[in-house]
């Protein structure tokens, strides 16, 4: 009886750790409106709420005030007129610590007013914790790890004067 009842356990055990394992790999949702959510996110300034979806490595080497401070040097000030999903491949895309992810590469095609601002931009969506986040660039984990914020204005030309 005592056999039996192991074995249970044991299959018990298993079912739940297969079930959590691939919770935390294999999101549900559609990528490519994950996608669509961050770039409506940044592209209406919405940094805080951006940053809550981004990868768990990225959120260390950029915290939130540092992020929020930073992006919001620069926002976006024209709205799109269009943003919609052009093609969705599987990238093996490093992150800026070093480590190799398997991604969903979603191209993103946002048209803002006048025809000729076209611009098409991949999204990098990583699986976390059993849902989508999203990477930031290598080049901006970089500036972000170095507590640089590349949106910093330039200086002006008094106060460049001035320090001189």
């Amino acid at each position: 009886m005592l056999g039996w009842m192991r074995r249970l356990l044991l299959l018990v055990a298993t079912v739940v750790l297969v079930a959590g394992c691939g919770s935390a790999t294999t999101p549900t949702g559609d990528p490519g409106v994950f996608a669509l959510k961050i770039m409506h996110l940044i592209v209406t300034n919405q940094y805080t709420t951006a940053w809550r979806d981004m990868h768990p490595d990225d959120q260390k080497a950029a915290p939130l005030s540092e992020y929020v401070a930073c992006e919001t040097r620069s926002p976006v000030l024209v709205r799109p007129t269009s943003v919609k999903v052009v093609g969705i491949t599987d990238q093996s895309v490093g992150l800026g610590n070093g480590h190799f992810v398997d991604t969903k590469a979603v191209r993103v095609r946002i048209v803002f007013p006048g025809q000729e601002n076209v611009l098409v931009h991949t999204v990098h969506i990583v699986p976390a914790k059993g849902r989508w986040t999203w990477i930031l660039p290598p080049g901006r984990y970089a500036e972000y790890k170095a507590d640089r914020c590349s949106t910093a204005p330039p200086p002006s030309p008094s106060a460049a004067s001035a320090a001189a």
